[in-house]
């Protein structure tokens, strides 16, 4: 699939969340949202819920990581629809012709321009 999603974005007012967890956790929901962020974009039906189960997470933890797969869900959701939107402004495009289309293009009205001078000459 062209266009794979390589980002998701942590937001400031998320920090008193994380501040508040033992760094072990923090990197337990870190690492949850990342294969979350990394899988929502494929699978849109994918709770936070069904990734979470994966970490041994406290409930603080599955707290704020749910309230930040949130964001994810909905900047995902925006992504898809701008990915959307570019592919169909895409396909109502004339399509530009390649270079060997270009090419060719070029050597027939060459070819027929030289007929016409020799056809002029002629007469």
């Amino acid at each position: 699939m062209e266009g794979k999603k390589k980002s998701f974005l942590i937001y400031f007012d998320s920090y008193p969340l994380l501040s508040a967890l033992p760094m072990e956790q923090r990197g337990l929901l870190l690492s949850a949202l990342m294969v979350y962020a990394d899988r929502v974009w494929r699978e849109p039906e994918l709770s936070p819920e069904e990734v979470m189960g994966q970490f041994p997470m406290s409930q603080e933890a599955r707290m704020a990581c749910g309230f930040m797969a949130g964001n994810v869900a909905r900047d995902t959701q925006r992504w898809l629809e701008q990915r959307r939107r570019r592919d169909q402004r895409r396909q109502e495009q004339p399509q530009t012709p390649s270079l060997k289309q270009q090419e060719d293009a070029f050597q027939l009205r060459h070819a027929a321009t030289r007929r016409l001078l020799e056809e002029t000459r002629e007469t």
